[in-house]
């Protein structure tokens, strides 16, 4: 058994006291520039004379509200698509076995491994000229490009964990493949299902250079370009308001991990352990 001796824990303090700043640092620097006025932004204050002047200017925005909504139509999208092929891509390579699959199977993955800066060069090339655009099918294809890899792999996992013999089960009663996949596998497979929507809304949320490229028309843009447009210049910038409506665009993703953390943590650990 091993006894941690009191240089130790020093030392896993101070490390924990480290981490700790470099994550929630940025995050509370957030919060008090989004409760500062103007002439204050660079001040090293925390929370002295805070207004909600800054929120109250983000939201009676109209050009962030149309953000907002192109954001959640755009991420909602490509989050349900992405896990919709996802199931059918994980259980095909977890219950099926045909020539090419684990070819197949490891090009998906290696899809992973190049840089999305690099990828955006050939979707944009891709796109137009299939002229998408200026068009939300362009970027919501490009997100089910990013997480499907993620979600197939994800999914495969937690597919592999249910028994075949269940299956067999069902095709003896009767049940045809469609039936059997959405009456039996799909929900077993919520928790799975779940961790790879909010994997995709997050990133398709969070996105930027994508969204910058590929959607030019101001009433088109989503929330992370239409922010850095609308607060970010190069002669001048509001740091307040930028403060405020990103505090502002992080409630959607907050109330969905609060309520959905559970199936979250549930479907990525799923196919952690074997047994």
């Amino acid at each position: 058994m091993f006894l941690p001796t009191p240089g130790f824990r020093v030392f896993f303090f101070v490390f924990l006291i480290a981490i700790g700043v470099f994550v929630f640092f940025p995050q509370l620097w957030m919060i008090n520039t989004s409760f500062k006025t103007s002439a204050d932004t660079f001040k090293l204050t925390f929370f002295s004379n805070p207004t909600l002047e800054n929120f109250r200017k983000v939201v009676s925005d109209p050009k962030i509200l149309t953000y907002l909504k192109n954001s959640l139509f755009v991420s909602l999208s490509s989050s349900f698509l992405a896990t919709f092929v996802s199931v059918f891509a994980g259980y095909s390579f977890s219950k099926y076995r045909y020539r090419g699959r684990k070819s197949l199977m490891t090009l998906v993955m290696i899809s992973q491994a190049f840089p999305q800066a690099v990828l955006l060069i050939s979707i944009y090339l891709m796109m137009q000229r299939l002229g998408l655009l200026d068009n939300y099918l362009s970027i919501i294809l490009s997100y089910i490009t990013f997480t499907l890899p993620v979600g197939t792999w994800t999914l495969k996992s937690y597919f592999d964990q249910i028994p075949d013999s269940l299956i067999e089960s069902a095709k003896v009663d009767g049940a045809g493949t469609v039936m059997t996949i959405f009456r039996i596998i799909l929900p077993l497979a919520v928790p799975g299902m779940i961790s790879i929507a909010i994997y995709g809304f997050v990133w398709s949320w969070n996105d930027l250079i994508y969204s910058l490229t590929l959607i030019t028309r101001s009433d088109l843009r989503t929330l992370a370009p239409g922010l850095q447009l609308t607060y970010l210049g190069e002669f001048q910038s509001n740091w307040g308001n930028m403060m405020a409506a990103s505090l502002f665009s992080s409630i959607p993703v907050t109330i969905m991990f609060i309520f959905l953390q559970k199936y979250f943590i549930a479907g990525l650990t799923s196919g952690a352990v074997k047994g």
